[in-house]
């Protein structure tokens, strides 16, 4: 029997729907502090919304989408520009298989071309395995929201995890959008 094929592309609009399979049973969980299934339209709409600005990246098993991960903004104000948080879900049989690993790496790298320094992931609590996977990541446990989550009729911790890409001291260049950088250094990210 042969082994499954991986590979890793840039989402597109048309994705929405093998993408939003993926996510939804991580709604009847803790994972997500979201609470509802979007609607199909709203979930193609953050596809949308993130396109040539900051990494979306699907991996494919055999040209079919069992997970995506993704970077976005941190926070709202200018001067966080250089910060990203990062967002990874598998479809469950795929989960433990090394994919979130080599998902991470890949998005590491093309927000680094982008000149991100610092990516932060939030992990609410408990979830063992994304706390592991951060730190086998080389993300530092930097605190812990207390009850900062209501979900599922009780309160959650949540982790925040955060790990430097880039040069922390030296002043930055101005950020760039995905869409700025070099298509065939991102194509090599994403083929390696």
């Amino acid at each position: 029997m042969n082994e499954p094929v991986h590979t890793f592309r840039l989402a597109t609009p048309d994705d929405a729907e093998a993408l939003l399979k993926i996510y939804e049973p991580y709604i009847a969980t803790t994972v997500t502090n979201e609470t509802q299934v979007p609607a199909l339209g709203e979930f193609r709409q953050r596809i949308v919304e993130r396109d040539g600005a900051y990494p979306y990246i699907v991996c494919e098993e055999d040209g079919r989408p069992v997970g995506y991960a993704y970077g976005s903004r941190l926070f709202s104000r200018a001067a966080y520009a250089w910060s990203a948080e990062l967002s990874v879900y598998f479809s469950t049989d795929h989960r433990g298989r090394g994919l979130g690993r080599a998902i991470y790496g890949k998005l590491f790298d093309l927000l680094a071309l982008q000149g991100v320094r610092t990516v932060v992931g939030k992990v609410v609590c408990p979830n063992e395995k994304s706390d592991h996977l951060h730190e086998k990541m080389g993300f530092e446990l930097v605190g812990t929201l207390r009850a900062a989550s209501w979900k599922l009729g009780v309160w959650h911790d949540v982790h925040l995890w955060e790990k430097h890409i880039g040069d922390v001291e030296a002043e930055p260049a101005p950020l760039l959008r995905l869409s700025e950088v070099d298509s065939e250094k991102v194509c090599a990210i994403l083929e390696a």
